[in-house]
């Protein structure tokens, strides 16, 4: 943790990020990349490539899926492949919970106090992507994205370990939050940047973090003249790496099925059978 805390995890991030997206020879990429699947456990035949045109860890991390293994259910539905980590109520207090002793102010994770206003009474959902997942963000309900919120911050990994040894984790860490005005009111779309994972590019709009670490930034709203039209299932954006993804929203989007968490999800499937 001490180490970890000394790091400059953004420089870091953004090495690491270019040393995955760096060509290699095809023999060499094809070997590098079937390693990489064997140790994670990932098919390679689900992807919409085959696995020799990919040149790089970084080409394959962001690898899209064969669309008809992802039927997109009806109503709200899961933003991502991952593991659902928890989904709380909200409350007037505008707090809720990292881990069992930590918890987190919703106005610091969305840096908007009339977005965090409205969402007070609805729901938090957080998934976490393993280097196993597909790392595109998709939409979890139909509507409008309104407007688009970069919040920098640092690259603390978002594992089980950094959950409970960082406070305020998610309102530390960089972000870019799609709000989306839909049926179910207001969804924002939380991703959150990690170690490894400095960079994050949205789909709808010419927006990637951690290109240039060495600059200075602050929040900044990018706003929507033309609100952006988008369908449940349609892609947000994309995660270089791995890391997490928080949904919060302006009313209860579905009641969570029995059973423990973390549970494993994939995109598309409806949030009222996860």
């Amino acid at each position: 943790m001490r180490i970890l805390s000394f790091l400059p995890k953004s420089y870091v991030s953004w090495f690491i990020g270019h040393l995955a997206r760096l060509p290699l020879p095809r023999p060499l990429a094809r070997l590098t990349i079937s390693l990489f699947a064997q140790a994670y456990g990932i098919d390679p035949r689900l992807a919409t490539r085959p696995l020799e045109s990919f040149r790089s860890i970084g080409d394959f991390f962001t690898r899209d899926l064969r669309p008809e293994l992802r039927p997109i259910g009806d109503g709200p539905v899961s933003p991502v492949d991952g593991s659902l980590r928890c989904c709380e109520s909200l409350s007037d207090s505008g707090v809720v919970t990292q881990v069992k002793g930590r918890t987190i102010a919703i106005s610091d994770l969305l840096a908007d106090e009339s977005l965090a206003h409205r969402c007070s009474s609805g729901q938090l959902w957080n998934f976490y992507l393993s280097p196993q997942d597909a790392h595109h963000i998709h939409a979890p309900v139909d509507g409008k994205i309104i407007k688009t919120i970069h919040v920098p911050g640092k690259l603390w990994p978002v594992n089980d370990w950094a959950l409970n040894s960082v406070d305020n984790l998610f309102a530390v860490n960089e972000r870019l939050i799609s709000v989306i005005e839909s049926p179910q009111g207001i969804v924002a779309v939380v991703m959150v940047g990690a170690t490894n994972v400095g960079r994050i590019k949205l789909a709808y709009a010419d927006v990637i973090t951690n290109r240039r670490p060495w600059q200075k930034k602050k929040v900044s709203q990018i706003g929507h003249p033309e609100p952006i039209a988008v369908r449940r299932g349609e892609k947000l954006g994309t995660f270089m790496m791995g890391s997490s993804v928080l949904l919060v929203s302006e009313q209860p989007l579905a009641a969570l099925a029995p059973g423990s968490l973390p549970r494993k999800v994939c995109y598309g499937v409806p949030l009222s059978c996860v």
